[in-house]
């Protein structure tokens, strides 16, 4: 029997945005209450699109509404104060896979057509009594459109691509740019609603003391800046400063030990001593006066952000501002700004900066935009995905894990020919399964561990509940094992096989039960009474199959052998298939 497929994580906190922002707001349209239910969420979604991208208001947002008879396909229509016409089709998809029907598609690019040519007797009363304002935006000089399909679902295909495509191509032939159409499916959607979430950039000014700048090929400034100041931004934004770099400050390390000290005993010789910081921003500008030898430079920086150095900001943190009005003390500084960089040269810089530093390729994972986007979407759950170290993390908990708690019990779901060289790792060297291509060598084996274990297609709900899953399984063995008495019969006591087979246990039971697809959040009851009775089967199972062979060595030495593994999953698996 084929397992309903999971609804997105995604489309569930996204339903619950529009239905925060906007019940009440929008009439709800149907026969029925599930009918009603989907046309206000279509609406809502193409209010909710016009909020992000075109205006703050809600009001504005909801009244932009044209869905009804006559509509040729535009639901929604916004001209903005750049004389910019927006035009939505905006369509909720339960499911959070598949598109729009062609039909719509069509529908909708006909009425941009009859729109943008002015025939607007062919509409409904709502879009023609727009027509004053459409008018005003497109004798402008300046008009712009953009339509956007929005949709609840996942890619288009190539024949509503071509359809936005003909669009475009006959707009712009004598009016360059003046209309671009856009595919908004979930995954857009939900990139809008984590940046509505997120907390705000940092802007700020700071002062730099014998400056330097490089403006080719990409702008920077570097100098010594004041630790007062470096202590005020760590007071005003906290960890939010180094939410780019791949460590949080992580507390009384060794390395942190010694900068206290420096900062303690030679505060004026801590410039020397300390490597610096490196800061990311989205601009740079010089203001007040200015001084030609470059002694002192007065500066506004926006979208700030540390890269390499968060050790050196989180211990000069911890003093307070009169320790250094009394212990002037100075830090280097570079500013790098991303303004007309290539893509991705922030996590390049990022990557190099620190590979200078002892890290460990664990803290490189920060750095992913996947990793990213599910500890957004968990934190949008209630749920704390520490994708970074730092020095105050909560404990693992009902609603909180880390990647490095994930990674080893991600490793028991890989069913490839080379599953036992991800389990074993699991068990014995779990930093192998942070390997990735570009930072480790060549020559290494599962250099490409990482990205295997995270494919782009991995989702938030599809973690967690492996996490959960997890954490049973892994307990529940552990217990039996403990209640397992000693027997002087056999050379391979139960406890041992238990204890040491945790990885592989947990291996088989997402093979065979696929729990980790469901469609919940959280386990429910019924999973776990499931899990509870595959568990007991399949450990009962292994001791069996185990002791059914004189092996010559210990537990611990079978289930780290690549050979002995297989062989035993497969007796393993024959077995459980006759039950």
């Amino acid at each position: 029997m084929a397992q309903e497929r999971a609804k997105p994580l995604e489309l569930e906190l996204l339903c619950q945005k529009l239905e925060q922002d906007y019940s009440g707001k929008i009439i709800r349209v149907g026969q029925s209450e599930d009918s009603k239910r989907r046309n206000f969420l279509s609406k809502a979604i193409a209010a909710f699109v016009l909020r992000e991208e075109a205006t703050e208001s809600l009001v504005d947002a909801v009244s932009a509404s044209v869905d009804g008879g006559i509509d040729h396909g535009i639901d929604s229509i916004f001209i903005d104060s750049n004389h910019v016409i927006w035009l939505v089709q905006s369509k909720y998809i339960d499911s959070g896979s598949g598109e729009p029907e062609l039909g719509d598609v069509s529908k909708f690019r006909d009425g941009i057509i009859d729109l943008l040519n002015g025939k607007f007797n062919r509409f409904n009363e709502a879009i023609a009594k727009k027509e004053t304002q459409i008018q005003n935006a497109m004798n402008s000089g300046v008009c712009r459109v953009k339509a956007i399909l929005a949709y609840s679902g996942t890619a288009i295909s190539e024949d509503k691509r071509n359809i936005f495509s003909d669009i475009e191509r006959a707009f712009n032939d004598s009016s360059p740019e003046f209309i671009r159409c856009y595919a908004y499916g979930l995954s857009t959607l939900h990139e809008l609603h984590v940046s509505c979430s997120m907390d705000k950039s940092i802007d700020d000014e700071i002062e730099l003391v014998n400056f330097g700048h490089i403006q080719q090929p990409y702008k920077a400034y570097y100098g010594q800046i004041n630790a007062e100041k470096l202590l005020d931004l760590w007071h005003k934004h906290g960890h939010l400063l180094v939410e780019k770099n791949i460590r949080r400050f992580k507390g009384e390390t060794s390395v942190n030990q010694s900068l206290a000290k420096t900062l303690d005993d030679n505060p004026e010789h801590f410039f020397y001593f300390n490597n610096g910081i490196t800061f990311l921003c989205n601009s740079i500008t010089e203001i007040g006066s200015r001084d030609p030898n470059r002694q002192k430079g007065k500066f506004k920086v926006q979208g700030l952000s540390i890269i390499n150095g968060a050790q050196t900001v989180g211990v000069i943190g911890n003093k307070s501002i009169d320790y250094y009005q009394q212990h002037p003390t100075q830090v280097f500084a570079t500013f790098l700004c991303l303004n007309g960089t290539p893509d991705n040269f922030s996590i390049e810089v990022t990557q190099a900066r620190n590979r200078q530093n002892a890290v460990d390729l664990e803290d490189f994972a920060s750095l992913d935009d996947n990793q990213v986007r599910l500890k957004n979407t968990l934190d949008m759950a209630g749920i704390t995905y520490l994708i970074k170290q730092g020095n105050d993390d909560p404990p693992n908990s009902d609603t909180c894990f880390s990647i490095r708690e994930l990674v080893p019990l991600l490793a028991c779901t890989v069913t490839g020919n080379d599953w036992q060289q991800y389990v074993i790792a699991a068990k014995s060297d779990k930093k192998r399964l942070f390997r990735q291509i570009g930072l480790t060598s060549r020559r290494e084996k599962m250099k490409d561990a990482y990205q295997k274990l995270f494919p782009d297609s991995r989702t938030a709900k599809e973690i967690w509940r492996i996490v959960q899953l997890g954490r049973i399984i892994a307990q529940t063995v552990k217990d039996r094992a403990s209640g397992e008495s000693f027997d002087s019969s056999v050379n391979l006591q139960a406890k041992d096989i238990l204890n040491q087979g945790i990885w592989l246990i947990i291996h088989i039971v997402f093979l065979r039960t696929k729990l980790q697809n469901g469609n919940e959040l959280f386990i429910t009851e019924d999973e776990k009474q499931r899990l509870s009775s595959e568990i007991d089967t399949i450990s009962q199972k292994l001791v069996d199959v185990i002791r059914s062979k004189q092996w010559g060595k210990s537990a611990q030495a079978i289930f780290e052998n690549k050979t002995d593994c297989n062989k035993v999953k497969d007796k393993l698996m024959a077995v459980l298939a006759s039950v």
